[in-house]
């Protein structure tokens, strides 16, 4: 007996060993890396406004000469995935002239891009600067392109600085959150530069009619877009910012957002001098209080991956005219489809002397108490109301996890206003919705409202949910032990129940230690992005990642459901059966294993340049449960045998046959009880 303890302590030590020895070597100390931005102090003084600066920065820009040269021509065949109609577009190579850093060499930089034509070129047309995302090129923005080509527009698609053929620094963490100045150090001041180039392009363009140009980028050029329509608004008819907004403070409450790992600092690491500087310089908050700001509208989503959605109402607060129209789809992330027909109902508003967005007027809510709680109220008219198909209310309960923003229908009343109630859900949480209005005829173009919030909406079936919860956890867990208890301990032989209680008794501490371990396990982070520190645990896959619709469909409404039923279940299973269980845990490490490289490639790319993604301490505390699972279901099936509870089977394609555990001999069963409990 002192043997087989010795075994299985050596056994146990050497497990341990083997997981610390991996976690050394492959995952990094979370805390080892240190943070200099504290030390960041800008050139520039926090009294600052970035219009005032560029008012006479742009004259550099403009003392630049474009340089213009033109390399391949060819084709653009496109099909439109709606309709169904193909186009032959046409492309013309063109390189340019931009500034480069203020006291850097060489003084300009040579940035490349695509003249892109629509099929029926006019002798005048209108333009359209269309900018890429960070990591992108000029080839990546040509799907934003397309319904600007169909419309008629010649568009001019570059590369930013250091992105594909264009010469200038490569975008960094530290050229984002940058020190020094503003004009020697920022990428986006390489950016807006070359952009301001871009527009100089356009306007010198003998078929461009000046009058008539549009700017629109996603991503990084969204705020280029913001950046560039705030400078140069007075010769910008519109802009269209696609999944970008800014207000980036106000993502503070959320730290998972991935344009903390573009800076490289956590969210918690940023003091508050970089708010009064280095900020001040990069959010459009600060550029769209221009007086130049032409007709805006933002196409952004509500789960977007850098951008929080409180962000959105900041941005458009931001705007100093009427002029300004939101596009927020429900349940977006950071890139979605089929919007391009709001895009085409922009354009004809801006270009052709269209009707203009409908003007979406929140009434004051109304919150009453009903028989399953608090019901919420809402309402809206629209201007112009007689264009009206049909408005909806978009809602999601912040409190509950993995849920999506949900959609129905209001109702109009007599006096044109469409009305509606929010109903509490299945326990009280806050709630943030806002309206979307959509318009009549067959394309189904819509708008929609800023956020809002309803509060807290009380539910009277918390406390029953919560009563059944813990009932579905306990009752059946209960059940288990004691059927367990009584097949184990008290229908055994009078002479090993004490042993038989004790080892029982052990193993079901075990289980559910290593249960406990699991569940802290998907609390803590798994994914963790160096050097910025910013971590992703389990509640955030269940809130941004298992609820991509665009990913996994319809069943993103029911992941964390069926995670959290499954999770329960498997906690009954591993009382009976914990090698099973195991099997069951291991699945899901690996899952979790492979979400953290798709999630950073899905997000960034493939550059490095923002560091790389790692595993956090939660993975080692999973790993180590899936594996005490199997540890602690061997013991079982070794401990029953020598007790004489359970026959090993001795098949080969059995456990038992596997793990060496034999039947006891027949003259070991005839021997002392006690000598089979030592």
């Amino acid at each position: 007996m002192v043997f087989e303890k010795k075994k299985t302590a050596i056994f146990l030590f050497i497990i341990l060993m083997v997981f610390l020895t991996f976690f050394n070597i492959f995952f990094y100390n979370i805390g080892s890396f240190s943070s200099d931005l504290e030390n960041i102090q800008s050139a520039n003084s926090s009294n600052f406004d970035i219009l005032e600066f560029w008012d006479s920065e742009i004259d550099r820009v403009n003392a630049v000469p474009l340089n213009i040269s033109y390399g391949t021509t060819g084709p653009l065949n496109y099909t439109n995935p709606y309709t169904k109609k193909e186009y032959a577009f046409s492309t013309k190579e063109i390189f340019f002239d931009s500034p480069n850093w203020v006291g850097a060499t060489p003084s300009t930089i040579r940035l490349h891009g695509y003249l892109l034509y629509p099929e029926v070129v006019q002798s005048v047309n209108p333009g359209c600067l269309c900018m890429h995302g960070l990591n992108g090129n000029a080839n990546s923005s040509f799907d934003r392109a397309f319904p600007y080509l169909e419309k008629g527009f010649i568009v001019l698609s570059h590369s930013h600085p250091g992105h594909g053929n264009s010469q200038g620094a490569l975008p960094s963490s530290d050229s984002f959150s940058f020190q020094g100045d503003f004009n020697r150090t920022a990428h986006n001041y390489l950016t807006i530069c070359g952009a301001i180039q871009g527009l100089r392009i356009l306007e010198s363009l003998t078929k461009v009619d000046n009058s008539k140009i549009m700017v629109t980028g996603e991503s990084y050029g969204g705020l280029n877009t913001m950046w560039l329509s705030s400078i140069c608004g007075d010769r910008i008819a519109g802009a269209v910012p696609f999944i970008s907004a800014g207000d980036l403070n106000a993502s503070l409450v959320d730290p998972t957002k991935l344009f903390f790992v573009i800076w490289g600092y956590a969210a918690d690491r940023i003091p508050a001098s970089f708010w009064e500087n280095q900020y001040l310089r990069i959010d459009p908050i600060y550029y769209l209080k221009s007086t130049k700001l032409p007709p805006i509208m933002w196409q952004v989503g509500t789960s977007d991956d850098f951008f929080h959605y409180y962000s959105i109402n900041g941005t458009i607060n931001a705007v100093q005219h009427d002029n300004a129209y939101l596009e927020i789809v429900p349940n977006g992330h950071h890139g979605f489809p089929n919007i391009e027909n709001n895009t085409k109902y922009f354009i004809d508003y801006i270009i052709n002397g269209g009707p203009a967005p409908p003007k979406i007027i929140v009434k004051n809510p109304i919150r009453e108490s009903g028989i399953a709680g608090d019901i919420f109220g809402v309402g809206v008219t629209v201007e112009p109301g007689e264009e009206v198909k049909s408005v909806q209310v978009i809602y999601k309960y912040i409190d509950i996890i993995g849920t999506l923003w949900e959609t129905f229908d209001l109702t109009k009343s007599d006096d044109g206003s469409w009305n509606g109630n929010i109903n509490p859900g299945i326990i009280s949480s806050r709630v943030d919705y806002y309206f979307i209005v959509t318009l009549k005829g067959n394309e189904g173009e819509w708008f929609s409202s800023r956020i809002f919030s309803a509060g807290h909406i009380n539910s009277v079936f918390t406390v029953p949910f919560y009563i059944l919860l813990i009932a579905f956890i306990s009752l059946p867990a209960i059940y288990l032990i004691w059927r367990r208890y009584r097949k184990d301990v008290l229908e055994v032989k009078p002479e090993i129940q004490q042993e038989a209680r004790k080892k029982l008794i052990i193993e079901i501490s075990l289980v559910i230690g290593m249960e406990a371990l699991f569940y802290i396990g998907l609390i803590l982070p798994l994914a963790v992005f160096h050097p910025s520190e910013v971590s992703f645990n389990n509640l955030y896959l269940f809130n941004n990642f298992y609820t991509w619709v665009m990913f996994f469909g319809m069943l993103s409404r029911y992941i964390a459901a069926i995670f959290t039923i499954t999770w329960i279940i498997y906690f009954q299973i591993t009382l009976m059966r914990p090698m099973f269980a195991g099997f069951l845990k291991l699945f899901y490490a690996v899952v979790v294993i492979l979400v953290a490289p798709v999630l950073r490639a899905i997000l960034l790319g493939a550059s490095t340049r923002f560091g790389t993604v790692t595993y956090g301490i939660g993975v080692l505390f999973v790993e180590i449960s899936v594996i005490s699972s199997f540890v602690i279901g061997i013991w079982k099936r070794k401990y029953q045998v020598k007790l004489g509870l359970r026959i090993p089977k001795t098949k080969f394609y059995n456990v038992d046959w596997w793990l060496r555990i034999k039947p006891l001999k027949i003259e070991e069963k005839d021997v002392d009880v006690k000598e089979i409990i030592d």
